[in-house]
């Protein structure tokens, strides 16, 4: 199915949108805290979370750099560029990194979530919004299956939500998306160091192609693997876009 513009835009946010509503998180209010690294996954989440609820005044919505050591200015000015561009207040978070770790995806990954942990509590943020697609979800479930992991490890971080709006969104469709609003900035992919990263990535993106929908389907069934029970209500409905 072809989309104009326009519509495109809409289908991309209603996604994010029904996404946000199944959370049952924002019948009351919340202070949101966003990973914004400048690239275009997570300026399009920031734009996409602004839009929505620009019209709740409980719903305070702030976001976070986190530095791993090293990491490019220029992206550091884009986060920046996005925060002022959507006025919402960002904060810095330095990591230091042993050598080791930096060689390691999976350790980078432990360090960088539980900074973005300490980063929201430390301004009472009770969610954290990180801009993962569907295509790194799907992978990241892969891995799971793979390892043989069932469950996510955040030990002593079940008081805060963490949500993932652009999850059930493929990566082309939120890269199109932020290059049609001009948000952020394309990341040069660094080699992976994690061989069975690389080949699983490889793999699940060759069967995706040639079968569509599997992505989805790993997410669906992971969503079922993880799904808690109990229907949450109350949430107030989400204002309208931004004229």
């Amino acid at each position: 199915m072809l989309l104009c513009r326009e519509h495109f835009q809409e289908d991309v946010q209603r996604k994010a949108r029904e996404y946000l509503r199944q959370t049952g998180l924002f019948g009351r209010s919340r202070r949101i805290m966003i990973e914004l690294d400048g690239e275009r996954n997570s300026c399009a989440l920031a734009y996409i979370l602004k839009n929505t609820f620009h019209s709740r005044r409980d719903i305070d919505i702030q976001a976070v750099t986190i530095d791993e050591g090293g990491s490019d200015a220029h992206y550091s000015r884009c986060a920046k560029s996005m925060a002022d561009r959507l006025d919402i207040p960002l904060h810095h978070w330095t990591m230091s990194l042993p050598p080791d770790l930096k060689a390691s995806s999976a350790g980078l990954s432990a360090r960088k979530r539980k900074a973005l942990f300490c980063a929201a509590r430390k301004e009472d943020a009770g969610i954290i919004a990180t801009g993962e697609d569907l295509d790194e979800e799907a992978l990241a479930i892969f891995l799971r299956y793979l390892k043989g992991e069932c469950s996510n490890d955040r030990a002593g971080e079940e008081e805060m939500h963490w949500i993932k709006p652009l999850r059930r969104i493929p990566k082309r469709e939120v890269r199109l998306y932020a290059l049609i609003l001009g948000l952020g900035s394309d990341r040069i992919a660094a080699p992976c160091r994690d061989r069975l990263q690389e080949e699983a990535g490889r793999l699940l993106s060759e069967f995706d192609c040639r079968h569509p929908g599997t992505n989805y389907s790993l997410l669906r069934g992971w969503e079922r693997l993880a799904k808690s029970g109990g229907h949450r209500q109350g949430a107030k409905p989400l204002s309208k876009d931004i004229e």
